[in-house]
């Protein structure tokens, strides 16, 4: 990756999937009965990893992450700060970090390329779900169960769907930017 493309390039490329994570984020529809809201964020994320490797990926949501904890708006519903990365869905933004790690780990050369996507995604989506419901676990002082149905069976179908919508995109943008 670095033979091709210099530094500035990396650093204007990670601004911009920070930039696309964040207005993904704010394309939210709250779920009633719970605080943790569907959004577009994770779609941004994949594709951020996708295309900026599974170690620029994961700075970039760093990047994005502390953003938000600093107070810049980033986060859903046009929020930022220590209040949402430490409220319930704090876990979840933590495990963006990964889910971008993950599926950049994907776009290593392989002979299996669209095998590779699915098992690192879904190991991804896997980690941001865990890191996601406990969180809410010791937040809520729920039990796993609470947690599954408000954190994680409702998001599912939204997941898939975003997994195949990243893969496609990035497939068209390394065309275009390359």
């Amino acid at each position: 990756m670095y033979n091709t493309i210099t530094r500035t390039q990396v650093l204007t490329r990670s601004a911009l999937f920070i930039a696309v994570t964040a207005v993904c984020s704010w394309i939210s529809i709250p779920i009633p009965g719970t605080s943790v809201p569907i959004n577009l964020a994770t779609f941004a994320v994949i594709l951020a990893g996708l295309m900026l490797g599974s170690r620029d990926g994961a700075i970039a949501m760093l990047v994005f992450l502390s953003l938000g904890a600093i107070g810049v708006p980033v986060f859903h519903s046009f929020t930022g700060g220590m209040g949402i990365v430490f409220g319930p869905t704090g876990g979840f933004l933590i495990g963006y970090i990964a889910l971008a790690f993950f599926a950049g780990l994907a776009t290593k050369e392989s002979e299996h390329p669209v095998r590779n996507y699915i098992l690192f995604t879904v190991i991804g989506e896997v980690v941001l779900y865990a890191l996601g419901s406990a969180w809410f676990i010791f937040q809520a002082g729920s039990n796993i169960q609470t947690a599954l149905m408000a954190c994680v069976v409702p998001f599912l179908p939204g997941d898939a769907m975003k997994m195949v919508l990243a893969y496609l995109v990035a497939g068209r943008l390394k065309k275009v930017i390359a």
